[in-house]
């Protein structure tokens, strides 16, 4: 290329490639993702048309796809099952628009931050049992047998087997054979990028020719020609669909967050998280006025766009302008696709999202709250609304953090070894009479924990003459539990003829400590302020006490 060129025109065949891909596999998945919410399969074409252009230009990430995900899918027919048919879709574009201007507002807030208080075993029980979700949600359209679509879907699955004798071979063999083709085409190096949309198409053209019976998309929904006209979603239905949208809202971000940090930028920097909330929002508010579900980063659509080659963000501007082509050209034949055929790259889907062994076993083996905190959420989206499941996984993350946090606080001994280092050892039990002991506190220091610190320092009965030493570097949060903790241990050390020296101690708590009485109980020359050299003020204590000066 010559050197002076422009960068955007270096890298448009790469863009263009990546997006002819991303919308060649995203067709079929935004109309099965459709499916799954129990929406028109157009709302779904209309998001990878409109949500993946807008987001392309407003998101900060480079790569990050903006679609109708799999889990906002499941999550959206929890929320739209008791809907009136008639009502769905203008339930649907105030969803859209709510579920934007949630997201704005986090972006606006910088609220970025928070989500790092799901925990990640919360969020693989989450999205497994999502995953489990979407499977089972098909096997109705798999099997030509219609399963009871208010029920939960693990009893409904039972409905299945004692009605086994019901299940019709041919939806269950083009299912099978769609299947079959997708697996076989992702082996095909040349086919990869279609390996979801042959196998439909396949199927179709098979259906077409052999007259099967089986049901097709045309007979649930008609696909209109043409893009929609922009129509004002109704702000009357807003009211009632604040809490659920708060929740898909949460749900995309969550999502959105481990994509942007799995996904660096071209340079290798992250984009900002908070950049994308608010990109998302935008998106979705600007898609509600065109017909579209929420939309939120798809991890599988964007790790798709990195390995297809993008190289920018027109990589996936190309791409939902392609979709929007294809709909305005060829809309209506989506009509003929059987529902089968999209019933089997949806199971397909779903089992490789729950295909996570390692992972949950890794959880299961070395984190016993976040074991249960796991299972409990993978239960919960079986058993409730899924828009709520995420309400239950983010208080299951939070109380396994205070849980896994108060546990973990706790005071450790420091031994002095050669080179004027320390190795860490347990807290005795009792303090040993007449000479110094080095202590520091190990864990989070907060409200919750201070009974689990305070139970872990030595005990200063018997301990005549006995020396403490407690570094405090780092502790500069503290609050006044620390400050109440540290006097009370003082006077008690003080009752037993022995005393405590603080080390380490950083210059903005002595204020705190002069005003909470905990300066008079240790006494003034007691306290070392920590300095910019780690350790410095711990050994100046250490000689002090030795010295007795």
């Amino acid at each position: 290329m010559p050197a002076g060129e422009p960068s955007w025109r270096r890298s448009l065949p790469a863009d263009l490639t990546a997006g002819a891909t991303t919308a060649l596999v995203g067709i079929p998945q935004a109309m099965g993702f459709a499916l799954v919410a129990g929406i028109n399969p157009i709302y779904g074409l209309y998001t990878a048309a409109f949500a993946t252009a807008i987001g392309a230009l407003l998101t900060g990430s480079s790569y990050l796809k903006v679609m109708l995900s799999n889990v906002l899918a499941v999550s959206l027919y929890s929320v739209l099952a008791p809907v009136p048919e008639a009502d769905v879709p203008a339930t649907l574009f105030v969803l859209t628009l709510l579920v934007g201007l949630f997201q704005l507002g986090f972006g606006l807030v910088r609220a970025g931050s928070l989500t790092r208080f799901i925990s990640n075993a919360v969020l693989t029980g989450f999205v497994t049992g999502a995953a489990l979700l979407i499977v089972l949600g098909q096997l109705g359209n798999l099997t030509g047998y219609e399963l009871e679509r208010d029920a939960i879907q693990i009893l409904a699955v039972l409905d299945l087997f004692l009605h086994a004798g019901e299940i019709q071979v041919q939806p269950l063999a083009v299912g099978f054979l769609t299947i079959a083709l997708a697996l076989a085409f992702r082996r095909a190096p040349h086919l990869t990028s279609a390996a979801l949309l042959l196998p439909i198409i396949i199927a179709t053209l098979l259906v077409r020719a052999a007259g099967l019976e089986v049901a097709l998309v045309g007979d649930i929904s008609a696909i209109p020609a043409g893009l929609p006209i922009p129509t004002l979603p109704e702000l009357a239905l807003a009211p009632g669909l604040l809490v659920p949208a708060l929740a898909l809202a949460i749900i995309g971000l969550v999502m959105a967050v481990g994509i942007t940090e799995k996904t660096p930028e071209p340079d290798g920097t992250i984009a900002d998280v908070n950049r994308d909330f608010a990109g998302q929002g935008a998106t979705n508010i600007l898609a509600s006025f065109l017909q579209c579900a929420p939309a939120s980063g798809s991890l599988s659509a964007t790790a798709l766009n990195v390995s297809a080659g993008a190289k920018t963000r027109a990589a996936n501007l190309f791409s939902g302008l392609l979709v929007g082509a294809i709909i305005t050209f060829a809309g209506p034949l989506a009509e003929l696709i059987p529902l089968p055929a999209l019933a089997g790259i949806l199971i397909l889907i779903g089992v490789e999202l729950m295909n996570r062994p390692d992972e949950i076993v890794c959880i299961w083996k070395y984190s016993r709250p976040g074991r249960w905190g796991m299972v409990a959420t993978f239960i919960s989206t079986q058993v409730l609304p899924l828009q709520y499941s995420i309400y239950v996984g983010v208080l299951l993350s939070l109380a396994i953090y205070l849980v896994t946090s108060t546990r973990e606080a706790t005071v450790v001994h420091l031994v002095p070894v050669e080179g004027g280092m320390f190795r860490e050892e347990p807290a005795p039990e009792r303090l040993p009479g007449g000479r110094l002991t080095v202590l520091s506190i190990s864990g989070s220091v907060y409200f919750a924990t201070l009974r689990a610190i305070e139970r872990s320092l030595p005990s200063p009965e018997g301990a005549d003459g006995a020396v403490v030493i407690l570094a405090l570097r780092g502790r500069v949060e503290a609050g006044t539990g620390l400050f109440r903790l540290l006097e009370r241990y003082a006077r008690r050390l003080f009752a037993h003829n022995s005393r405590l020296i603080l080390a380490e101690v950083d210059p903005r708590l002595l204020t705190g400590l002069d005003e909470t009485g905990t300066t008079a109980a240790v006494g003034p020359g007691n306290i070392f302020v920590a300095t910019p050299v780690i350790g410095e003020s711990l050994r100046e204590a250490i000689r002090e006490a030795e010295t007795g000066a």
